[in-house]
């Protein structure tokens, strides 16, 4: 009976180390094929981009640039359409964007080969111009307000320490 007793616990023993082991490599394989389904499902990385590429890209956006300049010598007028400057606004982002990847990258060979942005508006006089001057009037009436409220202030009576 001592000999039955012992093969039964033997046997349980032997049971329970296989149940362990079954759930050792089930967990491993589970953690295997989630590592894998992470790595697959992961949006791919955007692809690096080279100095040419980055370059080309702001080229484009120079060309835009040069030929609103060409129309405005074409057809000469006073002041630039809501398009134009928002136009103008992505050209710059696009431009100031494409630099600092060529700085970051360490490609930037500078003047005179490279421009900065001022520069590049500096090489279109009738765009610079006028884009200036839409620039100007539309921060005309915000340096206005503040003009039309320091006589409100002023014509308050009794000075500032009184009024404390």
């Amino acid at each position: 009976m001592d000999t039955a007793l012992f093969v039964v616990i033997l046997l349980l023993m032997l049971l329970l180390i296989c149940f362990l082991l079954f759930y050792f490599f089930t967990q491993q394989s589970l953690r295997d094929i989630t590592a894998r389904l992470n790595i697959a499902l992961q949006p791919p990385a955007a692809p690096k981009k080279n100095s040419e590429s980055i370059r080309r890209e702001r080229a484009f956006a120079h060309d835009k640039l040069v030929l609103l300049e060409a129309d405005l010598t074409n057809n000469p007028r006073e002041d630039l359409t809501a398009e134009e400057l928002a136009s103008i606004d992505q050209i710059s982002k696009t431009i100031r964007t494409c630099i600092a990847e060529l700085k970051k990258l360490g490609d930037w060979m500078g003047l005179p080969f490279d421009f900065e942005w001022a520069d590049v508006l500096a090489r279109v006089p009738k765009v610079n111009a006028l884009y200036r001057k839409a620039i100007a009037i539309e921060t005309e009436p915000e340096m206005q307000a503040p003009a039309n409220e320091s006589p409100k202030i002023g014509s308050s009576t009794g000075s500032i320490s009184q009024r404390r």
